[in-house]
Formats: structure tokens, C-alpha cells, sequence
């Protein structure tokens, strides 16, 4: 998706002393800038506007607010206020990101943004750096914000959560689309037979193994993901989640079946879709948000924790093999394998790669509180305790089991990305905790 943004470049006029210097190449400097804002954004429109006085915006205030998705306020000078009149205008709503050229607008950031920001709550990321993809990364957030505004979401639960779903539209714009069981079962026996079949044939073959299921459980499999497909299509969603686990423990399903979507969700990450387990809604928008932050999948898990270890476990009994996103080389292997708690129907089993930073967060919508801590993988546990897949990582497991925000799921995504989640949550109004970090008791 397209979006538009402003980058307000705050300067002094010519022959005016002060910081960087008395008529500093103001253009020059922009252009080692703009390229890397450039490559960082490419599905961005970047007007340039410069000015020497906060009155210019704000001449240009009431034509700005219809056509831009956001405005970066790029600090090359001191003292102009340019930042200050953007300010205000976010606390009305509008996204803004300010950002220091250090040596440039040092003065102003120091002594008025970040204060300003801070005393007054404000849901404007601040960044002073000369590492020009750092900015370029949160201008990145205006696109998903936008993105967010107009994402679809499809529900099946026969007893959907409203109160979840009610607090995240409001937060991000999200509709939600609701359905029942029974609108996925009709669409479950109208499958091709030959669609399920060779769909069910890939994955047999491309496995490093089968160890439970049946082949009558895959080709299921294979045609509960047909129908979620069909559904999703219907229904023109960006995501997807379905009540799973209730469906199939109480014999909601037709002819009280036994099946788990862990295989449509599999493909559907490696494919660049969005498909969440147990109809959890704030895992939904998260692994939403991951994906259209990072480009990549998140993997949704339970974990488990090991102080004594030091270590982290994700476990879920899906993921993806495409955890570095679907145009990426890197593919991980993967066991076909029974849903583990009740030993019935078919999931994945995947081999997590080691030696990857890891960022995990997760939101409560109904508490306006965001969570968020890295790890470091470390390989896989191969027990049969818990669920399928469990990708075993470094942390600051003590902080994490102290502080633990009280939902099990975390979504996961490999790379570093904690600036960019911490920048997006402000830019909503979230509270956040960092939980594995040591708070003062």
C-alpha cells in the first residue's frame, strides 16, 4: 500500500549564524539523507518542504492534513520551532516523527522536543542519529499505520470476544469480519478433492519426516486449508484467526472432526498471509503489525521460561519455514507431526535456525498495554512436553518471569526490530512494558 508523507526540513535562512554554521549546506547534507529515506520507503511518496519559520507550516497546515499519511520534522537547525508547531498538531491525532541531524538541531531536540514529548505524553517517536536508516525505519511506521486504517480481519468463533475486538479498532481502525464454525464447514466440503490432494502431496514431500499423522489427516489438513482460503477470499481479509482449539476439543466441527488449521497457517506465513491460532485477536494485530513492520512472519507461540537456564522457549505447534519472510532464500526444515496435546490430527514440527536476534511483543487492547523483549535463538528443543515446535532462545529470563504481562501468547519474529515496536506503540499511545528489563519494586 501506497502512503504519503511530509519531511519538514526545519533550516536558517542564508548568512544567519548558528548551529551547524553560518550558511551551512543545508541541501548538500539532505542528499546523503534522502536516498537511504528513499530505499527505506519505496512504496512511499517524500515531499520536500523547507522552512526558515514555524508560520510557513502552518500556512501549509490545512492542505497538509488531507493529503499526508505523516510528517517527519527533520532538525538540520536550532531555534526555528518548526518541531514545536507539529507537536501540537499530534496531539490531535496526526502522525508525526521528529528526528535530530546530530551537530545540526542538537539544541532544539535536547531542550525542547524531547521534553515536551515527555512532560506532555505525547505519541511522537523522537530520534537524534546519524545513521540515516534508523529514521528512514520509522517513517516506515506511516505506511503501517495506514495500512492498519483500512486491514480487514477475519473472525471465526461461534462466541467471538466484542470487547477485544471493539478496543482494537478503535486503537488502530481494524474491521473485524465474524463467522461461525458452521460458515467454515460449508466451505470445508465444497474443496476441490484434487486442490486438497496435491496440496497434501507438497507437504508430505517436502518434509524431513512424518512421524504420527496419517495420510488422511494431512489431505484434511490440506482441505481445511482450501476453505480458509475460500473463506478469506470471500471475505477480502488481510488476516485471519480461528477459534481452533474449542472447535476441535468440543466436537463443534462436523461429525465432532478433530482437525487443526497448524498446517493452513503454515503455508499461509510462508506465502506472506496471515492466519492466527485460538481466534486471538491481539495476537492478530500483532503478528499484523510484525509483518507489515518487518516484512516478516510472526510466530505466534505459549512459552515457557528456565531461569536457571537463562532461556526462553517459544512453543506452539505451528510456524513457518520462511521465518526471514517469503522472498528469502533461507528456509528452515520440517516434521509433519500430530497436534501434541491431544495427540490427533496434523501440525508442523519446524528446525528453527540458531545464532538469530529475536524481537517479541504482544498487545492487550482492552488494558492499552503493549509488551515487548528480545532474545537471541539458540536451536530447538526436541522433547515431547508442550507443543510441537520450540524454538529455545537466550533472554533475561529472571526479568521476563518477574514481569510478565498476563497473556501466554508472545509473537515472535526474527531480526532486531525493539526500536521500531517501541516507536510504533508510542505513536498509538500504549503503554508499554519492556519485560526484560529490571524494574525497581
Amino acid at each position: 500500500m501506497s502512503y504519503r508523507v511530509k519531511i519538514a526540513i526545519q533550516r536558517k535562512p542564508a548568512g544567519k549564524p548558528g548551529w551547524p554554521n553560518i550558511n551551512f549546506d543545508y541541501e548538500k547534507e539532505f542528499h546523503r539523507i534522502y536516498p537511504i529515506l528513499r530505499e527505506g520507503n519505496p512504496d512511499a511518496q517524500l515531499d520536500v518542504c523547507w522552512y526558515t519559520a514555524a508560520s510557513q507550516a502552518e500556512a501549509d497546515w490545512e492542505k497538509d492534513k488531507e493529503i499526508y499519511d505523516g510528517v517527519l520534522v527533520l532538525l538540520m537547525t536550532n531555534w526555528v520551532r518548526v518541531d514545536q508547531f507539529y507537536l501540537e498538531k499530534a496531539k490531535e491525532g496526526f502522525p508525526v516523527i521528529v528526528a535530530d541531524v546530530p551537530y545540526c538541531g542538537s539544541g532544539s531536540i535536547l531542550t525542547g522536543t524531547s521534553a515536551i514529548v515527555r512532560e506532555q505524553k505525547l505519541p511522537v517517536p523522537v530520534l537524534a542519529t546519524r545513521n540515516y536508516r534508523r529514521i528512514a525505519e520509522a517513517v516506515r511506521l506511516f505506511g503501517v499505520l495506514k495500512r492498519m486504517k483500512t486491514a480487514r480481519v477475519l473472525v471465526v468463533n461461534n462466541n467471538p470476544d466484542m470487547a477485544v475486538q471493539k478496543a482494537a479498532e478503535e486503537r488502530w481502525g481494524v474491521t473485524f469480519i465474524n463467522r461461525t464454525s458452521a460458515d467454515l464447514m460449508k466451505k470445508f466440503g465444497e474443496v476441490d478433492p484434487a486442490k486438497a490432494r496435491a496440496t497434501a502431496d507438497r507437504w508430505e514431500k517436502e518434509a524431513l519426516g512424518i512421524l504420527e499423522p496419517s495420510d488422511a489427516d494431512i489431505l484434511e489438513s490440506a482441505q481445511l486449508y482450501h476453505a480458509i482460503m475460500a473463506m478469506k477470499e470471500e471475505t477480502r481479509v488481510d488476516a485471519l484467526t480461528i477459534d481452533c482449539l474449542q472447535l476441535s476439543y468440543n466436537g463443534i466441527y462436523d461429525e465432532s472432526r478433530h482437525m487443526y488449521p497448524c498446517l493452513s497457517y503454515y503455508q499461509m506465513g510462508n506465502d506472506g498471509e496471515i492466519g492466527i491460532c485460538e481466534a486471538d485477536v491481539n495476537s492478530t494485530i500483532s503478528a499484523m503489525l510484525t509483518r507489515y513492520t518487518t516484512g516478516r512472519p510472526g510466530y505466534v507461540s505459549d512459552p515457557v521460561v528456565d531461569t536457571c537456564a537463562g532461556q526462553i522457549t517459544y512453543a506452539h505447534c505451528v510456524a513457518c519455514r520462511k521465518v526471514f519472510g517469503e522472498n528469502d532464500p533461507r528456509t528452515c526444515q520440517y516434521y509433519l507431526r500430530s497436534h501434541a496435546e491431544d495427540n490427533t490430527g496434523a501440525s508442523v514440527q519446524i528446525v528453527f535456525p540458531s545464532g538469530e536476534d529475536l524481537t517479541t511483543i504482544n498487545i492487550d487492547h482492552v488494558e492499552g498495554v503493549a509488551c515487548i523483549h528480545s532474545s537471541r535463538s539458540e536451536g530447538n528443543a526436541f522433547i515431547e512436553g508442550g507443543c510441537r515446535s520450540k524454538l529455545v532462545a537466550r533472554a533475561e529470563a529472571g526479568n521476563l518471569l518477574e514481569n510478565w504481562l498476563p497473556m501466554w501468547h508472545r509473537v515472535t519474529v526474527f531480526g532486531e526490530y525493539r526500536s521500531q515496536f517501541l516507536e510504533l506503540f508510542r505513536m498509538k499511545g500504549l503503554k508499554v512494558l519492556e519485560e526484560d528489563k529490571k524494574y525497581e519494586r
